[in-house]
């Protein structure tokens, strides 16, 4: 059997994993496409299938990682060389860009379609419900130590094989990415609410990047203030996914656990400096147009003008 480069593995499953991913999410938030207005269940269930068949492509070659968190979480439970994660991110981070670059050019006319700047970045990159460093910081650290965690446990589980005189079927190169794919889809579902998820500073980094890069129609700033965020949280949450299940699993104690816990430790440490020294765009919320806040009351309240006659309601004959 033909055998490519481990890291070609991870670019190509990197690139179809976000080509799909941010695909989907183009589908439903930009203007005039056929499946603009659909809703989060979609772009999650897009999302967790996109990491599966990227996890396909690059499985038998690479192990499928397609994200530095996950990279990191391996290494910090020896499963994976320390050697070879620096190359592994890079080919995550450009198979990245490459999958936005195509998301970009398969949506070519709906850019100046588009008019929301915020919802153009929020094809390529992530961006918060309620901009607060330090809970979203805490949330994609939360995520992600559970992807991270639940994929190691699911590869423990998915070991068996089955040969038969012409047909070798390894269930761990058949179910592990299905099984990845839905755990990412419900720690998206269910978690994922407050940031709309990376979980993976690759996804994140690279599409932010080609965002900076790319003569998108009116597209406004990347945001960049924003960026560690999806950076430095999933790494940690990984770091740690991958240490406490040496703990789990094999029932000790390694120096990585300490570490891992004292990056989560700096890391959300950082996020409450943050919230108080660092700019937060009022524009990064996503305010949906019939929420009853104060303002739009009150707003309602002034402008509102009476149309029609006031119905008269009879009384029942039961009163």
């Amino acid at each position: 059997m033909h055998t490519i480069s481990p890291y070609l593995a991870e670019f190509l499953g990197t690139m179809i994993m976000v080509t799909l991913g941010c695909g989907v999410i183009a589908t439903v938030e930009l203007r005039r496409s056929k499946g603009h207005g659909d809703n989060f269940f979609t772009i999650a269930f897009g999302w967790g299938f996109a990491v599966a068949f990227g996890v396909y492509a690059s499985h038998h070659y690479s192990g499928g990682h397609l994200n530095p968190a996950v990279s990191i979480g391996l290494a910090a439970y020896g499963e994976f060389p320390w050697s070879k994660v620096p190359g592994y991110i890079i080919a995550q981070v450009l198979g990245a860009m490459a999958g936005a670059g195509m998301v970009y050019l398969n949506y070519l006319p709906h850019w100046k379609a588009t008019g929301d700047k915020k919802i153009k970045l929020g094809v390529f990159a992530t961006v918060p419900a309620i901009h607060n460093y330090f809970t979203n910081a805490l949330s994609e650290m939360i995520g992600t130590f559970l992807l991270v965690f639940s994929a190691l446990y699911v590869g423990v589980n998915f070991t068996p094989t089955l040969t038969g005189s012409e047909l070798t079927l390894n269930l761990n190169d058949v179910l592990k990415p299905i099984a990845f794919g839905f755990m990412v889809t419900v720690l998206v579902i269910g978690l994922g609410g407050q940031t709309g998820f990376a979980l993976n500073p690759a996804r994140d980094f690279g599409p932010r990047l080609m965002h900076a890069i790319l003569p998108i129609h009116g597209k406004g700033r990347s945001r960049w203030f924003y960026a560690w965020v999806p950076i430095c949280a999933p790494i940690a949450g990984g770091f740690m996914g991958g240490s406490f299940f040496t703990l789990y699993y094999e029932g000790r104690a390694s120096i990585l656990l300490f570490i891992s816990i004292a990056v989560a430790g700096a890391v959300l440490a950082f996020g409450l400096w943050a919230n108080k020294h660092m700019y937060r765009s009022k524009s990064a919320e996503i305010i949906p147009a019939f929420e009853d806040t104060r303002a739009t009351a009150a707003s309602a309240a002034a402008t509102y003008t009476p149309t029609g006659e006031i119905p008269v309601i009879k009384r029942s004959f039961f009163e």
